[in-house]
């Protein structure tokens, strides 16, 4: 019986992690690559601890 509960698991396993798949290729294709750059970027710069230097200041 211990083998029909492994063989269970392990399906129920494969079959979540197959649905996590698709469902993250649909919604990946529905946001699009231009949003999910612009989301990056403002993580990045919430994160971004160090101070911005202004760029006029590079050019003194």
């Amino acid at each position: 019986m211990a083998t029909l509960r492994n063989r269970f698991f392990v399906e129920g396993i494969v079959l979540g992690g197959l649905c996590g798949v698709i469902l993250g290729t649909l919604i990946a294709f529905q946001v699009g690559n231009e949003r999910v750059n612009d989301a990056r970027r403002r993580v990045e710069r919430v994160v971004r601890r160090e101070p911005r230097v202004p760029l006029e200041l590079f050019r003194q």
